[in-house]
């Protein structure tokens, strides 16, 4: 059973058994809850998320945030209550005190990168496909999961709202789904890093490759080679760092796709 439709089954469940205990707590009676970082599958279109047609008919996917504590939101109109998840931490070192200590003209670069990122990951555009499958972008292991609360040199960071692949400089990365190439340069942390746009607000991110195959503007199908595992940008060894955005926010990867983890 694909992931997808186990988080379905999960919310449904959670729907019934938590209603009690969500209006006792709350003025208003909320029917939706979320986990931290996963998505819902509503079964009418707002124009906020991703659709999906089929037999059953129209249904959107929307991306619940980050939180790291219960937190009523709003999304399409939807009043969720979402509840954190402990996704465990990651601790590493970084020897280059240049990458972990910005100068002010490095800091002020990798702010004007993300910012740019952030920007882009917002708009809607026309959908290439009404499907929410993906493939992995690289075949191999998982090293760091999503959620995990980072720290660098032992000092506290933002958490890491993506998916670490293991992979040998030079690897092929795929394209998880069709979409159009809209960001494909070199930024201060991520390195060579592509963002690919799949419509219906659905982003994808590739960070520290090692060189590019798809170009900006290029319009790439689902399993498309579009660059190559690297160790550009501030890496402690070659991966992929995969980052999926929809609706604005970042959800955990690892629901889309069948990859397993690491075994030391």
């Amino acid at each position: 059973m694909k992931k997808n439709k186990v988080f379905s089954l999960f919310l449904s469940i959670c729907l019934v058994s938590c209603t009690t205990f969500i209006r006792e707590q709350y003025a208003s009676p909320i029917q939706l809850v979320g986990n931290s970082g996963e998505y819902i599958i509503l079964p009418t279109k707002t124009g906020t998320g991703y659709l999906i047609k089929n037999r059953e008919g129209n249904k959107e996917v929307l991306g619940l945030p980050y939180v790291t504590e219960e937190e009523l939101i709003i999304i399409a109109g939807q009043e969720i209550l979402m509840q954190p998840v402990d996704y465990g931490e990651s601790r590493i070192t970084i020897t280059n005190n240049s990458l972990v200590n910005l100068s002010p003209e490095d800091q002020a670069r990798a702010n004007a990168e993300a910012l740019k990122v952030n920007q882009a990951v917002k708009q809607v555009t026309q959908q290439t496909d009404f499907n929410f499958d993906f493939f992995p972008p690289v075949q191999n292991f998982i090293t760091s999961g999503y959620g995990k609360k980072r720290f660098i040199n032992g000092n506290p960071r933002s958490p890491h709202l993506a998916l670490d692949i293991d992979g040998n400089e030079g690897d092929p990365i795929y394209a998880p789904k069709a979409g159009v190439v809209v960001i494909a340069e070199e930024h201060f942390y991520s390195g060579k890093m592509m963002l690919i746009n799949h419509g219906g607000g659905l982003f994808t991110s590739y960070s520290h490759m090692s060189d590019w195959v798809a170009e900006e503007g290029d319009y790439v199908e689902a399993k498309e080679l579009i660059g190559k595992v690297g160790s550009s940008g501030r890496v402690t060894g070659p991966h992929l760092h995969w980052v999926v955005y929809l609706n604005g926010n970042r959800i955990n990867p690892e629901l889309l796709v069948d990859l397993q983890y690491y075994q030391d």
